[in-house]
């Protein structure tokens, strides 16, 4: 992938996507490749004794309802970070923290009523990486034991959903110390297990999800990306019974692209965001699934962008959807990062102005990136990332649109 030179370098982690199924359409992201959300991840082909530097912002979003909303991520003290919407306030809520982690981090959130929620993420025990997840029983915050096919070489769990109590997937990746493979895990009511999932690419390419979306009671999504080369968007989808490869656009050819996230409309339809190269930087990319193909379609450019990349998605209807992320542009010294929300009014995409509280500082240039996005009604949704503001740790940031703007709502931490 080309990306600007002028990025903070970054890893290759995906934090997130998932959606609400069934209740409110929420899509999580990931901190794409170079994105200054990925100052808190490692790369995964990381060895046993790697470690990251652990930030404040939030990766993931899901809404039981408007007075209940659940949000995910990292802790600068090294800790998965959980906060809690109220109908008035955020609230940070206690999140499970393995006791052989030396650093760990949620990535993904989904929720299906007010006593069962699920977060997934991975941490480190100072030898390997090991997939986390955590759920909620409507009192706290607990983790449950999953698979980590990748062994010493890692594990990583970035996107989860949920279409009830019996039934969750989580997607990621593991690293077999050559390469690195797709992960998916399902929730059968009783225990996680692994899914066998095409890695596609050759056996000693890159292959990776980023993101599912639950479509009905026995179907599902999940997007990523693999190594042809070049890079290319990954989908995958389940029929009830088995993961298969599906065939999607990939309009930067050479120049590569990826897929985010992806959220969906029924048993029918479907969204995907993500990036896709130019030859010179990498721009925003959604596809769409109209029950038969996934085809690229046309959304606007900042006006002053110099790049740009969506990270999260969802959907409430065919004529309503949301997707995030963020773009660059220059300033009179560095480039600048800035938040980026488009919204799908049945007709077109378009874009809708949106804080970036970054700020201008002496030590860096602004940064302010988002990497969820939630519907919770026609009038009302919720965006979630993070932004630097001159603290090298970061701060959390969420909005909320209402009347038609987004503004700015303070979290705890």
């Amino acid at each position: 992938m080309h990306n600007p030179g002028w990025v903070r370098s970054a890893v290759k982690v995906a934090a997130a996507s998932a959606v609400l199924a069934g209740l409110v359409s929420c899509g999580h992201s990931r901190p794409a490749a170079t994105s200054p959300a990925s100052w808190g991840m490692p790369h995964r082909n990381l060895d046993a004794a790697s470690s990251w530097v652990s930030v404040n912002g939030l990766n993931g979003i899901a809404a039981v309802s408007a007075h209940s909303i659940w949000a995910v991520g990292s802790a600068a003290t090294g800790k998965p970070l959980v906060e809690h919407w109220n109908g008035r306030a955020w609230k940070q809520v206690p999140a499970a923290s393995p006791r052989a982690a030396t650093e760990s981090l949620l990535t993904s959130v989904a929720a299906t009523g007010s006593s069962h929620a699920w977060a997934v993420g991975y941490y480190n025990t100072g030898k390997t990486i090991k997939t986390l997840i955590e759920r909620w029983n409507g009192h706290t915050w607990a983790q449950v034991t999953s698979p980590n096919p990748g062994g010493v070489h890692g594990s990583f769990l970035l996107g989860v959903t949920a279409a009830g109590p019996s039934s969750a997937w989580a997607v990621g990746s593991f690293s077999t110390g050559k390469t690195t493979k797709t992960l998916i895990e399902r929730w059968n009511g009783h225990t996680w297990a692994q899914v066998s999932s095409p890695s596609p690419g050759g056996s000693y390419a890159r292959s990776a999800l980023n993101g599912v979306a639950a479509a009905g009671k026995s179907g599902a999504w999940a997007v990523g990306y693999y190594f042809g080369p070049p890079v290319r968007p990954l989908i995958e989808h389940w029929n009830g019974r088995t993961w298969k490869f599906v065939r999607s656009p990939n309009p930067g050819g050479r120049a590569g692209g990826e897929l985010n996230a992806v959220t969906t409309m029924g048993v029918s339809g479907a969204w995907a965001a993500g990036n896709m190269g130019t030859g010179t930087v990498d721009e925003a990319l959604i596809e769409r699934w109209d029950g038969r193909a996934w085809k690229q379609v046309t959304i606007p450019r900042p006006a002053d962008s110099r790049g740009s990349d969506l990270t999260a998605i969802g959907a409430r209807s065919p004529a309503d959807a949301w997707a995030a992320g963020y773009y660059f542009a220059d300033t009179k010294t560095d480039p600048a990062v800035f938040t980026l929300i488009e919204r799908w009014n049945g007709h077109a995409w378009k874009q809708e102005p949106s804080p970036s509280p970054g700020g201008t500082i002496d030590s860096g240039p602004d940064q302010s990136t988002l990497h969820a996005v939630c519907a919770v009604s026609p009038t009302q949704a919720w965006a979630a990332g993070s932004y630097s503001s001159g603290n090298p740790h970061g701060t959390i940031l969420t909005e909320r649109r209402t009347g038609g703007t987004w503004t700015q709502v303070p979290a705890e931490r």
